[in-house]
């Protein structure tokens, strides 16, 4: 069984299918907004209580922070209000970036089967520096890039043949890894 998280990319907001139930044997927990506090938290939740051959980690921002079932980031004014001007009036793009950092890092020593990380967006630069090597697409590519030119919902999150591209990339890679056949 394949373990799959991240946040709207992965979760398939704004699309009948996301691009994990294109990918055999899966199971995912990704959802809309979630930082990646949230994805840190909820797999390592989810890796001690169930039984898990393989993961696959969509990372998001380093830029949000975590509230039940939404982000909240520089950029979501017009979804909060005024709150949004205050939490990032000092926000530490820098400090952010070094917690996200130690985040992948620790994921990678704890998760003791085989595992990919991938990028939403956002992040390919910063990710460059943790010197792992579990990486799909560094330091050019993600799901973003994969997506492609093609149809996106009001959000920008991918639709239906933008999930397909998603899922034929990483299918590709982990059929080469003999995760599956």
């Amino acid at each position: 069984m394949i373990l799959v998280n991240g946040d709207s990319f992965t979760a398939g907001e704004e699309s009948d299918i996301a691009w994990p139930e294109l990918i055999a044997d899966t199971v995912n927990i990704a959802v809309p907004g979630a930082s990646n506090d949230y994805i840190l938290r909820s797999t390592v939740d989810y890796v001690d209580n169930n039984k898990v051959d393989y993961v696959i980690i969509a990372w998001t921002s380093p830029n949000r922070i975590e509230l039940p079932n939404k982000h909240l980031t520089s950029a979501s004014y017009k979804k909060y209000g005024p709150v949004v001007n205050s939490v990032f009036a000092e926000w530490d793009t820098e400090w952010a970036y070094k917690k996200f950092i130690a985040q992948i890092k620790l994921l990678d020593c704890y998760l003791t089967m085989p595992h990919l990380f991938v990028s939403t967006f956002d992040i390919q630069t910063v990710a460059q520096g943790s010197g792992l090597d579990c990486w799909l697409g560094w330091p050019h590519e993600g799901l973003v890039e994969w997506m492609g030119n093609c149809l996106k919902g009001s959000g920008g999150h991918p639709l239906e043949l933008g999930h397909q591209r998603i899922a034929e990339k990483i299918n590709e890679h982990i059929r080469h890894l003999g995760w599956v056949s």
